[in-house]
């Protein structure tokens, strides 16, 4: 008869994901898991099977809640040019606050972990093109409403859009300046005219 579970595999992977995110991969410990969760190592492998396991999942958790949260503007279908300005002025709040200092869990792995495990570097993938995705489509709805410069690619617009979300993480997880990170993502803004 299976023994039954003494812990919440969900809130074990939301506080995983708090480590990982403020750690990142490497310098997060197995036993800085077991402290942030509570659980053992053993049974964070029987349900995660690894470290790596368990990374992955608190990544895809990741993307579902805290990037769901943060673009939701974004992904409503009549989103245009202030959905745009609402995700960039949410991510200009987080530098300013200190859970944003962290930066973006899923652009730090990109840099960390992407480059030599192929299932990061797909997550990784996936919240790129989402991204680019989303934005583009709001630029286009922007450009038909006359809120944006006609002669913008939204494509093109996107993935730029996207990158400066990248860029802007990077730069509030360093030691750059919660201004600096503003001013980082006005002049990146102005390619909206």
């Amino acid at each position: 008869m299976p023994r039954n579970r003494e812990f919440d595999p969900q809130q074990a992977l939301e506080d995983a994901m708090g480590v990982f995110w403020e750690k990142g991969w490497s310098a997060t410990s197995v036993e800085d898991l077991v402290r942030a969760t509570g659980v053992n190592r053993y049974g964070l492998y029987d349900v995660y099977g690894s470290k790596r396991g368990l990374f992955l999942a608190a990544l895809r958790h990741y993307h579902r809640t805290v990037i769901t949260e943060a673009i939701r503007e974004l992904e409503e279908p009549a989103a245009g040019l202030e959905a745009i300005q609402a995700v960039f002025a949410r991510i200009v709040g987080r530098a300013r606050s200190g859970e944003g200092r962290f930066g973006c869990l899923l652009c730090n792995s990109a840099e960390e972990v992407a480059p030599f495990d192929e299932d990061v570097a797909a997550e990784v993938a996936a919240y790129q093109q989402r991204l680019a995705t989303n934005f583009a489509s709001a630029v286009r709805v922007a450009r038909a409403a006359g809120a944006v410069g006609g002669d913008l690619d939204p494509d093109e617009t996107g993935r730029f859009l996207a990158g400066l979300i990248q860029g802007a993480s990077y730069l509030i997880r360093s030691p750059a300046s919660a201004g600096e990170v503003e001013d980082f993502v006005r002049v990146g803004l102005r390619i909206l005219g």
